[in-house]
């Protein structure tokens, strides 16, 4: 009990700052920055509650098979890896994580906490190819790291979001990659040490996800106010929700804005929405139609609104050092890509991406940011490829358009509307990590 009762202080101590001390302007200034500011870990809620409808806390999923259109949780997912998923309750005792010897083959996994940071990592970049066995915990854990782990982890949140990717190098290896998932395995610190189990919480229920680019954007406080008391805020963070009190954004409560300030507050909240909304198809300077992954990505720190732009363009995005996501919407003419056109890109001779690991160019429809269905099931095109066909000169030029052309191995089919890319560098090197290497031209290609 004493986790809620935590919670509810929490609560109450952010109540001191009344409404009675705010216009309309200001109620609806500071409701459209409580939106940016608990965007993300809304949309995290998308994910949350989706798994827990199937899946039961600290219980590790691994799927044996690449994500498809019909896969629409997660927007933006990647089209190269299996996905390894589990939420993690930390509240009544730590998780471990076992992970194999995965020697030749990239994998890692990705601690995510209810503000969609990043944890430390396990896998081959932050861990290596060994097997091992990682302690993480919660803000309320105090014990001491037991012999025999290669690590601990430690959160600020309660809940948090362990999202595991092996590499897959084609249709041909599905199998072989497989066999790695078996080797993963999730267990509570007192089964693995055989100690008393603690005594359980109460069951944990997450508010039912409500799509953050529909309806009224101030619904949104409602489950941002259900979620905040699983994660420990920051100083800087509590000052901010402190102030959000005033118009009804409150850990733990529910969302009752003052009813004369109501008309603002939803005012604010949809400005805001528009603002993340904006934010996510600018979120670096444009170069040639591809925006590179802003430098924090992952550690978000105060950035509030490019927090929220990620969690609206491509959330659970990676650290650079894991990976990087340049995210392409216009051709080099700055004109929005569109499947009514074709288009070629190309990687000039000794440009192509430099990774360690591997790197892949994916498709997606430009309203949803989901995989684009086509009928050749094609949805990224990268190094793992089979049969590309490299210019003469060691280039590579691929094609993207609707219709099949005379060379498929190089295709990406794309959607009869608009639709963007993603080009992931997976364990980037030199200039794909300072910036300095050139992203491949986009041309439309005339009739």
């Amino acid at each position: 009990m004493r986790y809620w009762i935590s919670a509810l202080a929490l609560g109450a101590s952010l109540g001191s700052v009344h409404a009675q001390t705010l216009d309309q302007s200001q109620a609806r200034a500071l409701a459209q920055e409580a939106y940016v500011f608990a965007y993300a870990t809304v949309e995290h809620d998308k994910v949350l509650s989706a798994i827990a409808a199937k899946l039961p806390f600290n219980r590790l999923y691994s799927e044996p098979r690449l994500l498809g259109p019909q896969d629409n949780k997660v927007v933006s997912p990647n089209n190269d890896t299996f996905y390894s998923r589990a939420l993690l309750d930390l509240r009544a005792e730590p998780q471990v994580l076992q992970v194999p010897a995965v020697q030749g083959r990239y994998y890692s996994f990705q601690l995510v906490d209810m503000r969609t940071d990043n944890l430390d990592y396990i896998g081959t970049r932050a861990t290596g190819d060994q097997a091992g066995r990682y302690l993480i915990v919660g803000p309320d854990w105090k014990g001491e790291l037991p012999s025999g782990f290669n690590g601990v982890i430690r959160s600020p949140s309660r809940l948090v979001f362990l999202l595991g990717r092996t590499e897959v190098k084609g249709k041909a290896d599905q199998q072989e990659a497989a066999k790695v998932l078996m080797g993963y395995a999730l267990q509570p610190l007192s089964k693995v040490i055989a100690s008393a189990t603690p005594e359980p919480m109460a069951p944990l229920h997450l508010p039912t996800y409500q799509d953050t680019k529909q309806g009224p954007a101030q619904a949104l406080f409602s489950t941002f106010n259900a979620l905040a008391p699983l994660h420990q805020w920051t100083a800087s963070e509590q000052a901010k929700l402190k102030r959000f009190a005033a118009i009804g954004v409150k850990p733990g409560v529910a969302f009752a804005p003052p009813k004369d300030l109501n008309p603002a507050i939803a005012q604010g909240a949809e400005a805001g929405r528009d603002q993340v909304r904006a934010a996510s198809s600018q979120i670096s300077v444009e170069q040639q139609g591809w925006l590179r992954s802003p430098s924090n990505v992952g550690k978000f720190g105060d950035d509030d609104l490019t927090r929220a732009a990620v969690a609206w363009r491509y959330i659970y995005a990676n650290d650079p050092l894991e990976a990087v996501y340049p995210m392409a919407l216009h051709d080099a003419q700055g004109q929005l890509l569109d499947g009514r056109y074709a288009y070629r890109l190309h990687f000039p001779a000794g440009q192509l991406p430099p990774v360690n690991a591997f790197w892949s160019l994916t498709l997606y429809d430009g309203k949803t940011q989901l995989l684009a269905a086509n009928p050749i099931e094609r949805y990224s095109l990268g190094d793992r490829s089979p049969g590309l066909q490299y210019d003469a000169d060691g280039g590579l030029t691929l094609i993207l358009q609707a219709n099949a052309p005379a060379q498929q191995s190089n295709w990406l089919p794309t959607p009869a509307g608009p639709f963007n890319l993603l080009l992931r560098l997976y364990l980037p090197k030199g200039g794909a990590l300072d910036g300095s290497y050139p992203l491949p031209a986009i041309a439309r290609v005339e009739p």
